[in-house]
């Protein structure tokens, strides 16, 4: 069911005017053009600040000139799945939600994310799914659910990819010492980070305990901005850890395949655009490239800026060249800015269509509505 524009949500939330069918008012249509503008002003600064930094640009654009356009088709498909998968994460946990419901949602918010600093895609996923019924309930579990085990993968991928790279007898190029040390100093994360969540999901007394350390971290800045003090959290991490349990128990088979398979599909992109520009197989075999993108991944979990921009390129690149040589470097400059256009830049371009689709089937279905209770 649906929501009619005077109706709240569950625990008193009201749905934005938009979601409810309303025209976007001025300060909703200026909000979007200036997102526009710093959408455009993060590319310029990307072109203008960031690659200078890093390489010439007339090496970067021969390596880019050398892909075909057949190559730029596949890698755009895998991207395009991509997106497709990440949006049924959420699907899968989420009993009301149809996969097509949530790609419009998650394509809309990751727009919003690669712009707007914050949470701001988590709010426009919010009032999207919430203008179709999903509960505020089922919406937090899936956040939560998604976001702890993307987190524990991002920390535990890079020991895995180690394993199995040195499984296959691939320690890399000649001189590729940063590899294994890179590699190892994984695997120990990854190892602390099974423990950590280990040790979590079977002590309430640890996850009280992080509630209340985190309160206890925050409390002093919301004192000198004259905020009331917090003490709820202690109960609310209880909370949350027996959600994310439950949700695990339940879904926890679909919730790690698409989770896993988002994961997967983001490295094989990022090391076949490093291919496509130049790097040899010889130089670079699929399970190394495979673990050097877990390594750089790690560098990006927490965002300073909307999308990751500038800070994601100079972290991949960075790990990419402190093991295969800078003479490598325009390779992988032009390889890593492949893949940003089709993870950073597409999604704006996919979340633009969302969006107006997303108006236009909430239009549809405050119509239909009218008419029933008309009828």
């Amino acid at each position: 069911m649906t929501d009619r524009p005077s109706r709240r949500g569950r625990r008193g939330t009201q749905l934005p005017a938009e979601a409810t069918g309303a025209r976007p008012g001025p300060g909703s249509v200026f909000f979007k053009v200036a997102s526009g503008v710093l959408s455009g002003a993060l590319i310029v600064l990307l072109f203008a600040a960031v690659i200078p930094l890093l390489t010439e640009f007339g090496s970067v654009g021969d390596s880019l000139k050398s892909m075909s356009l057949l190559t730029l088709f596949y890698l755009f498909l895998v991207a395009l799945l991509i997106r497709v998968v990440l949006a049924a994460s959420y699907s899968v946990v989420t009993p009301e939600l149809p996969l097509g419901k949530s790609l419009i949602a998650r394509e809309a918010s990751s727009a919003v994310s690669n712009i707007i600093p914050g949470p701001s895609g988590t709010a426009a996923q919010y009032a999207i799914l919430r203008s179709w019924g999903v509960s505020i309930e089922h919406f937090a579990r899936a956040t939560l659910a998604v976001s702890v085990s993307t987190d524990a993968l991002i920390f535990i991928g890079p020991g895995a990819f180690f394993v199995i790279w040195t499984l296959v007898g691939q320690p890399g190029p000649a001189g590729g010492s940063n590899a294994w040390l890179a590699g190892l100093c994984a695997v120990v994360l990854a190892v602390l980070t099974l423990l950590v969540v280990g040790a979590i999901a079977s002590s309430v007394r640890l996850a009280r305990w992080l509630g209340k350390a985190a309160q206890a971290c925050m409390n002093p800045f919301r004192r000198l901005f004259g905020k009331s003090r917090i003490t709820t959290w202690p109960d609310s991490c209880v909370a949350m850890r027996a959600d994310l349990i439950d949700t695990l128990r339940l879904d926890g088979i679909k919730l790690l395949a698409t989770v896993i398979g988002g994961y997967l599909l983001n490295g094989l992109l990022l090391v076949a655009c490093l291919y496509a520009c130049g790097i040899s197989r010889s130089q670079m075999p699929l399970t190394l490239g495979l673990m050097l993108y877990a390594i750089g991944r790690i560098a990006t979990i927490v965002q300073i800026t909307p999308g990751g921009v500038g800070v994601t390129e100079i972290a991949y690149t960075a790990v990419y060249v402190a093991v295969l040589s800078e003479s490598a470097k325009p390779e992988i400059v032009a390889g890593v800015l492949v893949y940003r256009a089709l993870t950073y830049a597409l999604p704006i371009v996919t979340g633009a269509f969302s969006y107006v689709i997303w108006r236009m089937m909430r239009h549809h279905e405050i119509h239909e509505e009218k008419v029933t209770a008309t009828g």
